[in-house]
């Protein structure tokens, strides 16, 4: 790997070079915005690590210069605690990263490895997916849908930094998972990821679960305890529910992001942690930043990289997909197979509840079917009602069900293994429709 080094501090400079060649990368060392982009334009450079504060031209229009000749090159911002606002500005027009001054080599060194992953990802490095893909797909679904696609290389970016997601969206539309995929994908996935729903704990005890305790501080409190942040540390911690963080504790929390120390309660000792801030909320925060009950400063350190979910009902062709690996995942030692006609009824209810509601109602029918094959039979009253209502069209089962394979032959290219994979149907039960119904198969 080729990195280009921006500094105009000679001694800083002068060290950051030899430290980046003693772990062998290759190195261009520069001292203005100027020289740098003369030397990106003419050398192949794979990684750019830049302070922020340089003479003439600055980081943000070094930055903005690197995106219109190169945009997927990693970006490397090194800010001074003053302006780590800066920072979050310049990871919203494209940066890869940033680290705070004074630096920490040993996260500077693990920032560039999460660059050279992303290099990989971006480059559709074969063996480098297949093993990410694998150890993903088991345990993920998101879907075949082009706005889940977008959302998943979102996902595949941020996950190789370390900046603050802030994700949304309707109750059930899966944020946790996303969270969850954040970490695996990252190079903490052999840490922990905590999770904390704010909602869930009372207001008295939530700033002891964050920070910790130590023994005596108060009534009850009985040993020293560690908080959730430091259970959390080199790992992720996900906030759950953000949007109903007390007002007193948005305070402390923002006091946290910005220097990632603390002290635990009763304490006087300053603690620091290493961990990556992914948090989530079904709540409109602008509106509650304009009723005065979420904090603009913290809004705005939390949302660096939004990544907003679509409700189910959006997003119609990723359902029977869906329902094919939740009831894999829920009944993992049964064969549990679902007619198209009942992907045909699931795909066109309202799920108002999103993916959650869905799952429970897959662990309704199975339990309840004495059948490995889930017929219209099985489904609960309303589910059938429901495609009644909707279907004002009047076209028969078999006229949907025609339409609908066509549509995924169509997306898929023809291809019938890709079409029965996007329907969530068997192979051979795809082949056998389309001679059923006379379904063309030629482009």
């Amino acid at each position: 790997m080729k990195i280009l080094l921006v500094e105009d501090d000679r001694i800083q400079n002068k060290l950051l070079c030899d430290f980046l060649k003693s772990k062998q990368y290759k190195v261009i060392s520069t001292h203005s915005a100027e020289e740098a982009l003369y030397k990106f334009n003419n050398s192949t450079i794979d990684i750019i690590i830049s302070d922020f504060r340089l003479p003439q031209k600055n980081g943000k229009e070094l930055l903005t210069e690197i995106i219109k000749i190169k945009p997927e090159t990693p970006v490397i911002i090194i800010t001074a605690y003053s302006t780590v606002d800066g920072a979050v500005e310049l990871m919203k027009m494209g940066a890869f990263d940033y680290l705070q001054k004074p630096i920490d080599l040993e996260r500077l060194s693990q920032k560039i490895i999460n660059a050279e992953k992303y290099i990989k990802l971006q480059s559709g490095d074969k063996l480098f997916l297949e093993n990410n893909l694998s150890i993903l797909s088991k345990d993920f679904f998101l879907g075949n849908s082009q706005i889940m696609n977008n959302i998943f290389k979102i996902v595949e970016k941020v996950s190789q930094s370390d900046v603050p997601v802030l994700i949304t969206g309707e109750s059930g539309t899966g944020k946790e998972m996303i969270a969850d995929l954040l970490h695996k994908m990252s190079s903490r996935n052999k840490e922990k990821i905590i999770k904390i729903n704010c909602a869930a704990i009372p207001e008295n005890l939530l700033e002891s679960e964050l920070f910790g305790h130590t023994k005596g501080a108060f009534t009850g409190a009985t040993q020293d305890r560690k908080g959730k942040f430091e259970e959390a540390d080199k790992g992720t911690i996900f906030l759950d529910e953000i949007g109903d963080l007390p007002m007193l504790m948005q305070v402390k929390l923002l006091r946290f992001l910005q220097s990632m120390t603390f002290e635990p309660i009763g304490s006087n000792t300053t603690k620091y942690v290493d961990v990556r801030i992914v948090s989530a909320t079904n709540k409109n925060l602008i509106t509650a930043i304009n009723n005065n009950e979420f904090r603009e400063d913290l809004y705005y350190r939390l949302n660096v990289i939004p990544i907003e979910l679509p409700p189910l009902r959006d997003r119609k062709e990723d359902i029977p997909g869906l329902i094919n690996f939740l009831s894999k995942n829920l009944f993992p030692n049964q064969d549990i197979n679902f007619s198209p006609e009942v992907l045909i009824n699931m795909s066109n209810y309202k799920w108002d509840g999103n993916i959650r509601q869905l799952k429970n109602y897959i662990q309704r029918i199975v339990t309840l079917s004495p059948n490995k094959l889930i017929s219209v039979n099985d489904l609960p009253i309303e589910l059938i009602e429901q495609d009644i209502k909707t279907n004002n069209s009047f076209k028969t089962l078999a006229e949907k069900e025609k339409e609908w394979i066509t549509e995924a032959l169509i997306k898929t290219n023809y291809n019938q293994q890709e079409a029965a994979n996007l329907l969530g149907l068997h192979r051979n039960t795809i082949s056998k429709k389309i001679k059923e119904y006379k379904i063309s198969t030629k482009k």
